[in-house]
């Protein structure tokens, strides 16, 4: 479980407008392109649940991560956007690659979707780095 919540964390807000992430709440979902990803989450935070752990993560514009899981030790990985099937993917030690759909929630939020079993999980974009 530790791995999937590394794997999903994801942060935006620069440039939310021109991605419609800064809509009202109740704005339509829609899948995230290549570009939308990685505008959102390049030097940016989320701040989510993921089966019930809080959890935050930093996207450093290098493609560094930074994942805080509630009372466990931040952990390192590397992050990149698929181009091909627009897609946020995370690398970790000891689990490599893993890629996720990012749709718009609404205002400052994201949907986190794993394409094996459908599963979702909402973030709040936070703009910088909050860890």
């Amino acid at each position: 479980m530790k791995q999937a919540l590394r794997s999903i964390a994801v942060p935006i807000f620069a440039g939310a407008i021109a991605f419609g992430l800064a809509g009202p709440a109740s704005a339509e979902e829609r899948k995230l392109s290549a570009a939308e990803i990685e505008q959102a989450l390049s030097g940016n935070t989320v701040d989510g649940d993921w089966k019930g752990t809080a959890f935050k993560q930093y996207f450093a514009p290098d493609g560094g991560t930074t994942y805080v899981a509630a009372g466990s030790p931040p952990s390192i990985g590397k992050w990149k956007v698929d181009a091909e099937k627009d897609q946020y993917c995370s690398w970790w030690q000891g689990s490599g690659w893993d890629c996720y759909n990012i749709l718009s929630g609404g205002k400052d939020s994201i949907i986190w979707e794993v394409p094996s079993d459908g599963y979702r999980a909402n973030s709040t974009v936070l703009s910088g780095k909050k860890l």
